[in-house]
């Protein structure tokens, strides 16, 4: 259950890191500001990061 969990927090900081840097080129922001994209990229990564240290400490 937590692979999937990491896997879709991994999949949906890639999409928010794309649809940031799509608007970035673009020169507009996508529904939120650019910044917004990367800082929630972020916030993904770090939650996979602790779902993965979590299943590494249940063992």
């Amino acid at each position: 259950m937590k692979n999937k969990i990491i896997f879709s927090l991994i999949i949906l900081a890639i999409l928010s890191i794309i649809i940031g840097l799509i608007g970035k080129i673009a020169g507009s922001s996508i529904i939120f500001a650019n910044a917004t994209w990367h800082m929630f990229a972020q916030t993904c990564l770090l939650a996979a990061i602790a779902f993965g240290v979590g299943k590494l400490l249940e063992k």
